[in-house]
């Protein structure tokens, strides 16, 4: 499982929830390092507090936090330019495993309608990314763990990193979602039977409907630790104007969601 996560740190109304879910993702991910990454954004008017140097003065007091209250290893770094690229180019550079972020897309304001750190994110990164709804509830980490799957080859890796956590003894969820544009044919039964199948404490659903909204009701009705889903590549067309099942799903959750490109 992946030890390393980038977190992105901001000062924007609502942040601070994100600590009130960081013991829960802790244990859920099995994490053991943890670096806080804020990008000061240099095209927008600075204030005081929003300086490098004030950025890294709370940085270092909040990874001081972290690491005794957590118990894991906490590091930080200050960046400079467009908030998102920037997190993922970190990322990249010291080799994390994944990243986390806050999402406030529910939230009335702006940010709806000119995008947030975590919808940028989701559209740019080239590694795991685990968002966490802002008014979601603190999740239970024993919680299920539900697989969104279509079988197709960008499902992959999502399918595998369900495998970790049923290894790990999480109890596991399959979902496949017939839009209503497909022929009935075994083809979702076999691949839903295939994933469930080679684990004991998995089983597996076949709703039907609006995939995106078919998978958020799914995590509230189960209650959902987190949801596992795999995203095409890192700057597709289709995902420009969030309009991917897995964009959507990101967006619209109240639960936890993994996105594995």
């Amino acid at each position: 499982m992946p030890q390393h996560y980038i977190l992105s740190v901001d000062y924007s109304d609502g942040w601070s929830r994100m600590l009130e879910h960081l013991p829960a993702i802790t244990a859920l991910t099995g994490l053991t390092h943890l670096t806080l990454v804020h990008v000061v954004e240099t095209f927008k008017r600075l204030h005081i507090e929003d300086t490098p140097q004030a950025a890294e003065s709370h940085l270092k007091k909040l990874a001081a936090q972290l690491q005794q209250d957590q118990g894991i290893q906490v590091d930080y770094r200050v960046e400079q330019g467009f908030a998102a690229s920037e997190i993922v180019d970190c990322a990249i550079r010291l080799d994390a495993d994944g990243i986390i972020v806050l999402n406030r897309s529910h939230s009335a304001g702006r940010e709806i309608l000119r995008g947030n750190i975590a919808m940028n994110l989701v559209r740019m990164t080239r590694l795991p990314l685990l968002v966490v709804p802002m008014d979601g509830k603190v999740i239970e980490p024993d919680a299920v763990i539900m697989l969104a799957t279509d079988g197709s080859p960008s499902a992959r890796a999502a399918e595998r990193r369900f495998g970790e956590f049923m290894q790990r003894g999480n109890h596991g969820l399959v979902v496949w979602v017939d839009d209503g544009e497909h022929i009935e044919d075994t083809t979702a039964q076999e691949a839903l039977v295939t994933i469930s199948g080679q684990f004991d404490n998995a089983t597996a659903q076949r709703l039907k409907g609006e995939p995106a909204r078919e998978l958020v009701k799914a995590a509230a009705q189960e209650n959902a630790a987190l949801i596992i889903i795999g995203k095409r590549g890192t700057t597709p067309i289709s995902d420009m104007l969030l309009g991917s099942t897995a964009a959507t799903v990101a967006r619209e959750s109240h639960h936890p969601v993994l996105l594995v490109p």
